[in-house]
């Protein structure tokens, strides 16, 4: 990852994963807060996912070789 993704991730990424992830605990109803804590760990890892299989892709379409 570069610089910028990892400002991205420690400044807006990681605080409002937390922020989720907390207001999920918050539930209630434990199954659901358990479904929601799931969920949102799938959509961090697709996410993760996408972001190296682009970054990838975009090295080699705009190398300079």
């Amino acid at each position: 990852m570069t610089g910028a993704s990892l400002i991205f991730w420690i400044v807006c990424a990681v605080p409002l994963i937390a922020i989720i992830y907390w207001l999920i605990r918050k539930d209630k109803d434990k199954l659901k807060g358990s479904w929601g804590v799931i969920i949102l760990g799938a959509l961090v890892i697709a996410a993760l996912l996408v972001i190296v299989y682009v970054t990838k892709d975009f090295d080699a379409v705009f190398s300079q070789n």
